[in-house]
């Protein structure tokens, strides 16, 4: 567990040093060469969110890091030359989740990564509600299910992206190890400042997800995900401590 987090907070360390030069390029499109980013920030922003169902009730409690690994699509490629030596958009967390009666989770996480030669930064901001339909325990044979609703937000110099996400996720419970799948729609509107104006372009998406959560330790986990949006895959990790 202490290689993981070393790894995690390596990770976590090198998405805090971003780049300008995307966004300074984005600059110069238009609405209809920027859609396809804003379908691999989308899927970004609304990726390192998802896990097996939550049975913490109103003790429960999640604090953590969370990662997201967004492949880029060909076309963004061929849009944003800045981003043609990239595999993937990173994006991490510092992630906290609270309990409430009747199923209810709410959480927040929240990022700033400064931006390479700059004294400005990328600053991500989330928060969402997950609601128990059906609880996952160990001794139960059928598997759970969780919904989820949640908006996350990048603010950039002269680009803002905003995308807000639904989900479904189900879940089993096993000893030491969940698996979880998870479908979700995002929905990702951008606003980015060009020398002609502000222009808005939209992206909508699917998104699946299959992944394993490991709890070798008490009140620790570990969980990684591969996922699918639109057509570019990518993955996520996330550890932290929860009840």
């Amino acid at each position: 567990m202490k290689k993981i987090l070393i790894v995690m907070t390596a990770m976590m360390l090198m998405t805090g040093i971003a780049k300008a030069d995307w966004i300074s390029e984005a600059k110069t499109k238009t609405e209809a060469l920027l859609e396809p980013l804003a379908g691999d920030l989308g899927a970004a922003l609304g990726g390192g969110m998802y896990e097996p169902v939550k049975n913490g009730g109103l003790f429960g409690f999640d604090v953590g890091i969370r990662t997201s690994f967004a492949g880029i699509s060909n076309k963004t490629k061929a849009n944003i030359t800045q981003l043609n030596d990239s595999n993937y958009i990173p994006a991490a967390w510092l992630y906290a989740s609270k309990g409430l009666p009747l199923g209810i989770d709410v959480f927040a996480r929240y990022a700033s990564l400064k931006i390479e030669s700059s004294a400005e930064s990328i600053d991500l901001l989330g928060v969402g509600v997950q609601y128990t339909v059906i609880s996952d325990k160990l001794i139960k044979p059928i598997p759970g299910v969780s919904l989820l609703a949640a908006v996350n937000n990048l603010s950039a110099p002269g680009l803002d992206a905003q995308t807000i996400s639904a989900a479904a996720t189900v879940s089993k419970k096993l000893p030491f190890i969940t698996p979880f799948a998870t479908l979700a729609m995002d929905k990702t509107t951008m606003e980015v400042v060009t020398g002609l104006g502000t222009v808005k372009p939209e992206k909508t998406q699917n998104r699946i997800l299959a992944g394993i959560e490991l709890r070798l330790i008490p009140f620790t986990y570990f969980n990684i995900a591969a996922s699918k949006s639109g057509s570019d895959t990518g993955f996520q990790l996330g550890i932290g401590i929860k009840n």
